[in-house]
């Protein structure tokens, strides 16, 4: 297992020796706002690219969310959402990325008769097509859980499209906080298909980010599961302070990793 961090640009600026390092890969999220999309991407990119000429490390790319929905009914905001996913994909290709992370369209307000299957169909629609142009450059799309209650849409998703370069992002904040179910059993349930890991801890109520071990997450025995289902991919440490609290969290990332 590679252990990595979420990381911005004015984070990444106050101490980049610490990132490149201390940490395996680096997930760039400055992409998740539209205007960093816009007007300001090129210049991030270059200076990104700038700042990371060395790194030897994995570079991962967070998607853009906000306001997005790939399955709208509205044909123009899936257009939208397609304009801008094709964004990020290429700012993947210009810092060399090896992996995209997208977070999944379902919303828990929308549960009327027959919005999964819907919400199903819809996406295998999307990415049967969307994933050959990451198949094209060899970036592998990630699709993170959000208000997720199981694996189960998720997991049918990139079994539908069964493509190599379509995996599973098992965040465990969102899963215990948003999806109020045991991180565990997701593990169990995408096997092979879990392809990258957000971590961070909480109290089971709010998405708070926290170090690991300052909130109630099983962490002991979530990597008791994935020893068992041999994951071997990212872990990428999603957690909120400064150098000092990350230093720390680093050091219960080693314990938990560890201890069997």
């Amino acid at each position: 297992m590679k252990v990595g961090t979420g990381i911005y640009l004015e984070k990444f600026s106050k101490n980049p020796n610490f990132y490149r390092n201390e940490y395996q890969c680096l997930e760039i999220q400055d992409f998740v706002m539209p205007d960093n999309l816009g007007k300001n991407r090129h210049a991030l990119v270059n200076k990104y690219n700038t700042m990371l000429k060395n790194y030897k490390g994995i570079l991962s790319v967070h998607g853009p969310y906000i306001d997005l929905h790939p399955t709208s009914f509205d044909p123009l905001i899936r257009d939208v959402c397609m304009q801008r996913y094709r964004q990020v994909l290429s700012v993947a290709k210009n810092l060399n990325a090896k992996y995209v992370i997208l977070h999944s369209d379902y919303e828990p307000i929308k549960e009327y008769n027959g919005y999964e299957d819907y919400l199903l169909q819809q996406n295998i629609i999307f990415w049967e097509e969307f994933i050959k142009e990451f198949e094209t450059l060899k970036i592998t799309a990630v699709i993170e859980n959000i208000h997720n209650k199981d694996g189960s849409l998720i997991k049918n998703i990139i079994d539908a499209v069964n493509s190599p370069y379509l995996g599973a992002c098992l965040d465990t904040g969102h899963a215990y906080a948003l999806g109020k179910s045991d991180i565990t059993t997701w593990v169990e349930y995408y096997g092979q298909r879990l392809r990258y890991i957000h971590l961070h801890d909480n109290h089971g109520a709010q998405d708070q980010h926290l170090p690991l071990g300052e909130g109630s997450i099983d962490f002991k025995n979530f990597f008791r599961k994935l020893r068992e289902i041999r994951y071997d991919s990212l872990l990428i440490c999603e957690i909120f302070g400064e150098i000092n609290i990350q230093r720390q969290n680093l050091k219960q990332l080693e314990h938990f990793m560890c201890n069997r």
